[in-house]
């Protein structure tokens, strides 16, 4: 491969490094080597180029943490595996026109990555990414948080040198990440409640919280239900405060008085308590049926099921949220607000291949829920008197 590699123009004086690293990339993309292959070794740069050793190194430094080659000790530098992607960076013509980019490098970051079994978000987001990523040229690389280790993470993201990352509901304490990402000038966009605030001011898809639990809501009234109580764990966090107005929003609608005794708060340091808590509310409170904020504010209702209770018969439930473990606790398939996560997923992607081509989307898009029907909640306008009480 060494022979092979001539400089057609001479180098500048000052940044001759950062025109090597570029001659270089235009080499690797123009010859398509294997990954593993020999690539040019100091000795060879520095006599084809009549540079100095310290500026060939430089070059190569960065070739090799932005992933094009590998450098092992002892054995030489090999050709890296983001040169098997054949990516410019550059337009293909000197009007400015598009980048000749046929694959867009997407890191994921992932807070639970190697459990999707309980990460079902994250899961159903990545089958939507991957579902578009053929189509629109997108590769995938899945990211660890590194337990919160900034200087791993930085490590990681120098030798990847993605395009873009994309960040899933990433926790408060890790959004220092974000700014990781933006120091090493990689674009950063992703979902949840905290990144859709304007102050992030990073691209966010997002469920309409208030929306989906609307529809919840006026599902539990055209069944006949007027007592509806919500229950919800005591998250600071944005979709807790949204999803709990669109839940007064329908009761108002309806003609029903928002009343504050029929919201149920689950504090999280009392989680062993949680059960005993929920009977005491439903006992007090004597609801018809309840909205569960999210599929974790459900579980509590399981030892209450073993002991007896009904649902769909004694107690009518809805909850936000498609996780798989609502059906254990509740023990039949409920009737659920389903967030449009393979939908968030594709334009993820979409939103990848856009900001590579020189289009930033918007800050935050809002996707609409959608009720799932099952088979927990009573129709009351069909009962006896007496029936549906919990």
């Amino acid at each position: 491969m060494s022979e092979s590699f001539s400089l057609t123009s001479p180098l500048p004086a000052r940044r001759s490094a950062e025109v090597l690293r570029d001659r270089l990339i235009d080499h690797l993309i123009a010859t398509k080597p294997k990954v593993g292959d020999k690539f040019l070794s100091d000795h060879d740069l520095v006599r084809s180029t009549q540079l100095s050793r310290p500026t060939v190194r430089r070059a190569l430094a960065d070739l090799h943490r932005e992933g094009w080659i590998e450098r092992r000790q002892g054995r030489g530098t090999f050709v890296g595996p983001r040169a098997a992607l054949a990516l410019d960076s550059r337009p293909t013509n000197g009007n400015g026109g598009e980048p000749s980019r046929r694959v867009t490098r997407l890191a994921v970051l992932i807070h639970l990555v190697g459990d999707f079994q309980h990460d079902w978000y994250s899961r159903a987001i990545l089958e939507g990414m991957d579902k578009a990523a053929a189509d629109l040229g997108v590769s995938i690389e899945l990211l660890g948080e590194s337990a919160g280790n900034v200087q791993q993470f930085s490590t990681r993201l120098m030798q990847s040198r993605p395009d873009v990352l994309a960040l899933f509901t990433p926790l408060l304490p890790r959004l220092f990440m974000i700014g990781e990402a933006l120091r090493l000038g990689i674009p950063c966009i992703g979902t949840g409640s905290f990144l859709a605030q304007p102050e992030s001011g990073i691209p966010c898809i997002v469920e309409d919280g208030a929306q989906g639990s609307r529809l919840a809501i006026e599902h539990l009234i055209e069944m006949g239900h007027r007592k509806i109580a919500m229950v919800q764990r005591a998250y600071i966090t944005p979709w807790i405060w949204e999803r709990q107005r669109g839940y007064r929003e329908a009761l108002e609608a309806a003609g029903i008085e928002f009343d504050e005794r029929m919201l149920c708060w689950l504090q999280p340091r009392d989680e062993h308590k949680h059960s005993d808590q929920l009977k005491r509310f439903l006992d007090r409170q004597q609801p018809t049926a309840v909205f569960f904020s999210n599929q974790a504010a459900v579980e509590p209702i399981a030892p209450l099921v073993n002991k007896g209770l009904r649902i769909g018969h004694d107690l009518s439930v809805v909850h936000f949220d498609q996780g798989p473990h609502c059906r254990n606790w509740l023990g039949l398939n409920a009737t659920h607000v389903r967030i449009p996560l393979q939908e968030m997923g594709r334009q993820l992607a979409g939103w990848a291949r856009d900001i590579v081509n020189g289009k930033m989307p918007k800050a935050t898009q809002m996707l609409p829920c959608e009720l799932v029907h099952g088979e927990s909640v009573a129709n009351l306008n069909k009962t006896k008197p007496g029936q549906g009480k919990a």
